[in-house]
């Protein structure tokens, strides 16, 4: 069995933002006894910010308020399959600025995403 992360190999989020890993288990025939979440090779099922929830083939990984500290490598580990891995890039963005923090090839089309934050208040 094989575990794949949603949007890897790279994933760009605003800082300040949800972070949201989703784990699947592919070629699995039963579900894992449990799924580790590891940020930089430490495990961090447990930290204070994050939620795990684990379905049958699945294990969602959520942190709020997504910092620069949370940049860098994160690994799904499940106790029946291969892991997988994501990078993600937690990136500062002001007022009236705009954005262009991705651009991903699906199905031979490229997309360009852009975001354009403004203050309200």
């Amino acid at each position: 069995a094989q575990a794949e992360i949603q949007g890897a190999p790279d994933l760009y989020i605003r800082s300040g933002s949800m972070l949201r890993l989703v784990c699947t288990l592919k070629h699995s025939t039963e579900p894992p006894a449990f799924v580790f979440w590891y940020h930089e090779q430490r495990m961090i099922n447990y930290d204070p910010g994050v939620t795990v929830k684990e379905g049958r083939s699945s294990s969602i990984l959520h942190l709020q308020d997504a910092e620069k500290i949370h940049n860098g490598n994160y690994t799904c580990s499940p106790s029946n399959a291969v892991p997988a891995s994501i990078n993600v890039h937690v990136l500062n963005a002001t007022a009236g600025k705009v954005l262009n923090i991705c651009a991903k090839q699906f199905e031979d089309v490229l997309s360009e995403y852009f975001w354009n934050f403004v203050m309200v208040g």
